[in-house]
Formats: structure tokens, sequence, C-alpha cells
């Protein structure tokens, strides 16, 4: 699998690539923890490390070694990930080749997952749907805190065999739940506000992303008609989803669908984004996105409508491409009945 990784890559490169980013060189070794470099070019990949490590496909090499490989005169893409200090280090040894900075370049390689990744994403996912049904119960049987229920998602699942969170969980209640990306704190949950989940699970270094809009009990008319909306414009976004139409066109979609209930100025993030290794990678699913979505694809769509000092909803779900047609890894309920507690 990973040798099959490297050829594809040397098929598309025309001058050889420095990988140094960590998600990358697992993507190409397998290996969680290993450490160095790893150049690819089109006749071979050579392995850049402590003369410990091996992958496949690779030829192993010290690091002191470089310059064996690659001579003056020649052009070295090294991964913009990389530090300044390491930047400096190869200018150094690497007298007469010229160095430049390369961005995506395998990134657009991963966003294309093999039958094997779409099986440890689907793990992933479905310990985050347990996590979600357990949160409910315990919704109903006590009263919470944003910070406390954080914890309790994080430590289920851990508990349900993920073997990190994916992030920080997201849980963000009231006026709170107009800020995206808020930070869990002691406000107690409580009826007649939003409450918006956002958290997800690795499972083999592969990241699940998922969120749900809950009431517990009452639902003001305001954050009725808006999850309604977001409903809609999540569902329509699925049904118009398919190969060959670009991130920004599907974006489109559900901004279309708010902008008939006059809340599109209330939809302040792109609808989706890529998730794999990393929780955000490609491709992008926001507005103008020329990027081109194709079979093996795995992406999130995440509508969302924010009232400032009120509250928000976002409903959101990981799914990816097959024969042309948007799939699931695990279907949830989206509906706001099923959503109230």
């Amino acid at each position: 699998m990973v040798t099959a990784r490297i050829k594809s890559l040397q098929k598309k490169i025309t001058s050889p690539l420095l990988v140094v980013k960590k998600e990358n060189l697992f993507y190409f070794s397998g290996q969680r923890f290993i450490d160095g470099y790893l150049m690819i070019s089109k006749a071979q990949a050579v392995y850049f490390g402590n003369g410990l490590e091996k992958i496949d496909g690779a030829k192993a090499a010290l690091i002191g070694d470089m310059p064996k490989f690659i001579k003056p005169g020649q052009t070295l893409e090294v991964e913009d990930s990389i530090s300044v200090e390491e930047w400096n280090y190869l200018k150094k040894k690497l007298k007469g080749v010229k160095l430049e900075a390369a961005s995506g370049v395998v990134e657009r390689l991963r966003s294309v997952k093999s039958k094997a990744e779409l099986a440890e994403l689907e793990q992933a996912y479905r310990i985050t749907a347990k996590v979600f049904d357990t949160v409910k119960l315990q919704l109903r049987k006590k009263q919470w805190t944003e910070e406390g229920l954080a914890s309790y998602i994080r430590i289920w699942g851990l508990e349900l065999g993920a073997e990190d969170v994916s992030f920080e969980p997201i849980v963000a209640a009231g006026a709170n739940a107009a800020i995206p990306h808020h930070r869990p704190g002691m406000k107690v949950l409580k009826p007649n506000e939003s409450i918006v989940l956002d958290f997800g699970f690795k499972v083999n270094g592969y990241c699940s992303d998922f969120t749900r809009t809950v009431f517990l009990g009452k639902v003001p008319t305001k954050l009725k008609t808006a999850y309604e909306a977001a409903e809609r414009a999540y569902k329509e976004a699925v049904a118009a989803g398919s190969a060959g139409m670009s991130g920004g066109e599907l974006d489109q979609v559900a901004r279309g669908v708010l902008g008939e209930e006059n809340m599109d100025k209330h939809f302040i993030h792109s609808l989706g984004h890529g998730t794999g290794l990393e929780v955000h990678e490609l491709p992008h699913v926001s507005p103008g996105s020329p990027m081109k979505l194709e079979n093996g694809m795995v992406f999130s769509i995440e509508p969302g409508v924010y009232f400032p000092g009120i509250g928000g909803i976002r409903i959101e779900d990981l799914v990816y491409l097959e024969k042309g047609q948007v799939k699931y890894f695990v279907k949830v309920p989206v509906s706001l009945k099923e959503n109230i507690i």
C-alpha cells in the first residue's frame, strides 16, 4: 500500500520532493512515530533518518548523506511545513541546490481515499455516533456545564476505542452557540437555548468530525426557523453533491437555500472541508473553490446559522463520494424533533 503511494506521487512530480510533514510521512510509511525526511524523485525514494527506521519502497540513508542523492544545479521542492531552522540547515548542507517551497502536493494525493482509509474513517465515525447517543442520554439524566460535557465526550470516546480526539470537543450553549469555535466554559446548559455539540475522534490516525445542535425541551421560534433552514440546506447539499462538481458549486447549493430564507448573511463559514489524517484538509468546499470533487474524497457538509448574542445552529456530517454520489459513513438523525431532548 505505502509503496503504491510513493509510485503514485512519482508519476505526478517533475522535481524531487522532500516530505517533512508528519501526516505525510505517516501516509507514505504507515508508521505513526517516524521522524526524518523522505525524498521522492521520479527515479527513487530515499528516507533520511537515524539509520534505525525504514520505509517500504524507499532506500534508507542518514540525514548527513543527503548531498549524495541530489546534486548542485538540481531543484529540490521542500514541503512548506518545514521550520526555518531546518530550511537553513538544508541550504547549508545542499550547496548549489535550488530549494523551492512546495504546498499541497502530497495533500492533493491524500484527498482521494482508498477503501482501507474509508474503513478507518468509518470506524472513527461509528465511535462518534455512539458518543452522541450516550451524550443525549446523559443530558436527560442530569444538568451539565459546557466544560463538564466536553470532558465527558472526550473520555467516553476513548472508552469506546478511539486513540485520541480529532480536536478539543466544542460544547457551546446559548449566546456561545453563535461562536463556531467557542471554547467550553462553566456555562450551565439549560432549556430555551441552542446547544451546539461539535466533536470527533481518531482511529489509526484518521479523524472524524461531527456536529449536532440540540435543545433541552423548548425551542425558541427564531432558532426553530433557523434550524429548519439549516436542515434544508444540509439535505439539499447532500442530495446535490456529485463527482465532477466543484467545491464552490456545492457550497453555493447550501448558501442558496439559506438565501431563500434570508439567512445566508448568518452563514459565516464554508460549507465544508476534507477530513482524513488531518481534521481540515483537501478538498475545500468553500465559496469560489475550483477544486473538483472526485470519487473517494471525504468531506464535511456543515451549514450553520448564527445570531450574535442569541445562539446558533450547525448540522455536520462527514460524507464521501462513491460512484459519483454522496454516501454516509453512518446516518445520524438530523431532524429537529429527534434532537430535542
